[in-house]
């Protein structure tokens, strides 16, 4: 279990991720550094989405595969990416480039929560 909780640990880095990935290339491309702080700062705003998702979707999907012995990467990404989209249109967009953001940035939160899985296991190997 200490595993599980390192794993979402690091998938609470994914807004962080998003929101500064998207703020240089915004900055970059619009030439205003506000830019920068504004889509940080959205991205931030709007992590409940990849809490819920992790909360309700990728963990216990995480733990029945885990259970059966049948974990599967792509399972938990599609599980991260639906639990986005589900929890977006619910709470935060409906439609739009907003929506699209917040279903990849819980997908990024998954990959991260995998990783950082695998990093507890080879430490304990």
């Amino acid at each position: 279990m200490k595993q599980v909780g390192k794993g979402v640990g690091f998938s609470l880095l994914s807004p962080l991720i998003v929101g500064g990935v998207l703020g240089i290339y915004y900055s970059f491309t619009l030439g205003r550094s506000e830019m920068f702080f504004n889509l940080l700062l959205s991205a931030i705003s709007n992590a409940y989405i990849v809490g819920l998702a992790m909360c309700l979707f990728v963990v216990p999907g995480y733990i029945l595969m885990f259970r059966y012995n049948k974990v599967q990467y792509g399972g938990l990404l599609t599980l991260g990416l639906l639990g986005g989209a589900v929890f977006s249109y619910l709470f935060a967009a409906q439609s739009g480039v907003g929506f699209i953001v917040n279903a990849l940035m819980s997908m990024l939160a998954a990959g991260l929560f995998l990783f950082g899985l695998r990093a507890g296991y080879r430490k304990t190997e």
